[in-house]
Order: C-alpha cells, then sequence, then structure tokens
C-alpha cells in the first residue's frame, strides 16, 4: 500500500477521520480521566500526535484503535508529567479494557446520536443556544439569564421542556414506523 504522503487525497482521508472521530476520543478520554479537569489538554495533545505521525497511520485500517492508542499514551503521559496529588489515575489494565470495550460502545450509541443530532436541528436557533450553553460548554444557568433577560426558574423550565421533548423525539426516531405503508 502507498504511503499517505504519496496519495492525493491522503492528506484530506486524514483530515476527515480525525474531524469524524472528535467525539468518540473526547468520549474516550473522559472515560479514562473521569472528572479530570485537563481532559481537554489531553485531547489537544492527542491531535497534536495523530497529526504528527499520520503517515504511520495505514488507509483502510481501524483509525479509531489507532487514535485510542496514542490518546491513551496520551493521557499516561499528561498524567505523569503533571503528578497530580488530587486526581488519582486509573490502573493501566483498566485503561487497556477501556480502550478495548470503547469502540464498540460508542458504535452501539450511533443510532442514538444520530436520531439526537436530527432533533436537535428541529428545534428553534434560541433553545439550542441554550442546550449548548448549559450542556456543551457546562455553563450555569446565570450567566445565560443574564444574556437573555430571562429568569433563571423560566430557563429551568425550558430546560425541562426541552429535554422532555428531545427525549420523545429520540425514542420516536428510534421505533421502526410500524404500520405506515
Amino acid at each position: 500500500m502507498p504511503e499517505p504522503s504519496s496519495r492525493p487525497d491522503a492528506f484530506a482521508d486524514f483530515v476527515s477521520l480525525l474531524t469524524m472521530h472528535q467525539a468518540d476520543l473526547w468520549a474516550f478520554l473522559i472515560s479514562l480521566m473521569p472528572g479530570h479537569p485537563d481532559v481537554g489538554d489531553v485531547l489537544q495533545q492527542t491531535n497534536i500526535v495523530l497529526w504528527k505521525k499520520q503517515s504511520q497511520f495505514r488507509p483502510g485500517s481501524d483509525f479509531r484503535a489507532w487514535a485510542f492508542k496514542v490518546a491513551r499514551y496520551e493521557m499516561l503521559h499528561h498524567l505523569r508529567s503533571r503528578r497530580r496529588d488530587d486526581w488519582v489515575p486509573m490502573n493501566e489494565q483498566l485503561a487497556d479494557t477501556i480502550a478495548q470495550e470503547m469502540p464498540d460502545r460508542l458504535a452501539a450509541r450511533q443510532p442514538r446520536l444520530a436520531a439526537l443530532e436530527g432533533c436537535l436541528a428541529k428545534l428553534r436557533p434560541q433553545d439550542r443556544k441554550l442546550l449548548e450553553h448549559r450542556y456543551q460548554k457546562g455553563n450555569n444557568l446565570e450567566s445565560f439569564s443574564r444574556a437573555s433577560g430571562r429568569s433563571v426558574s423560566a430557563l429551568s423550565v425550558t430546560l425541562f421542556r426541552l429535554r422532555t421533548a428531545l427525549r420523545k423525539c429520540v425514542a420516536n426516531q428510534l421505533q421502526p414506523n410500524e404500520g405506515t405503508p
């Protein structure tokens, strides 16, 4: 098989794979470092290493497995270099077990995530913005309240209704279309 650099589309293929697996890498690192504040830093360093080592990746092989292995080593390197007293890393055997099981678990979640993305796309922009503020960025409602001019209690009610609507929408999308001609 030719080296990735010798194929004109290798660069685009690699960027596509790296982009496609960002959420999986993020979830994998969170599972290895639960509650650790440096998950984002380790993901960034993992991306840098993957970028530098892209010539080692063989098209057609399992990109996710390769990326997870790099992420695991970067997590271990990061934790060794930081020597945080307030966080105890898991042992290497447990990290290996998670690394082996994570791809299957993530693959099983793909239909549900696709359904959720479809349901989120149906929401009003201001509702998506509220969900992003609260859940993707992890911000509290007080700051959104000040910016939007809505009370925290009104935002809490809106979040409850949005979660309920999303739960129903995802369930409906995952159910087979019974009784349709």
